[in-house]
């Protein structure tokens, strides 16, 4: 499971106990990973990945199975206050916490966030529910992160179903990232591996 790899340490003690009740845990500018890949050291990436993977595939598959892991339908989403977000700079909705859901990860557990709008404009374009992982990273030197998934379906179907399994939108805050460390960080050796791991397993 994707998240692993950036989620490998237990959340802080404190911060798991803490009762989330509004979206000030996310509140700033919030974009996509795969803006980290956006450069030279993304291309050399998926280069590097596709030459441990077996004849036949491509880099652009290995690319768009990257870009898909990831996907969102949104570049940005903006956290103004305790209940309103923006996205893309377009759409503006009030939220409300609905409940938590928690979530094994193997050598620890999470908990979804779960947040619903009643904005008709949000709902349309498809977020009425956003689900959130707090941000966390595994230790001060690696990127601080969050995931978050979204739709118009139930949140039951947002955690569980199958079809989301191998879904993680995962988000960073610009302004507190040092963003060439951080795509250092994200095409190390070691990633590489991981993620032409990954690829094989889905063949």
């Amino acid at each position: 499971m994707i998240v692993c790899i950036f989620s490998s340490a237990v959340f802080a003690a404190d911060k798991e106990k803490e009762k989330i009740t509004d979206l000030t845990p996310w509140k700033g500018d919030n974009i996509s990973i795969v803006t980290l890949y956006e450069n030279e050291a993304g291309e050399r990436f998926f280069k590097e990945i596709l030459e441990l993977l077996p004849k036949g595939y491509t880099k652009k598959m290995v690319k768009d199975s990257i870009y898909d892991l990831y996907y969102m339908k949104l570049k940005s989403l903006n956290v103004m206050d305790e209940n309103t977000i923006i996205i893309d700079d377009k759409l503006t909705g009030d939220y409300i916490h609905v409940c938590s859901i928690g979530m094994d990860l193997g050598s620890h557990t999470a908990a979804w966030q779960v947040f619903k709008t009643e904005s008709k404009e949000m709902i349309q374009a498809g977020f009425k529910y956003i689900l959130f992982l707090p941000y966390h990273q595994s230790n001060k030197d690696t990127l601080r992160h969050a995931h978050l998934r979204y739709g118009n379906e139930n949140f039951d179907f947002l955690t569980t179903d199958p079809s989301v399994k191998s879904w993680w939108p995962t988000i960073y805050q610009p302004t507190k990232t040092d963003e060439a460390k951080a795509t250092a960080q994200m095409t190390t050796p070691r990633m590489v591996k991981m993620m032409a791991g990954m690829m094989k397993k889905r063949q």
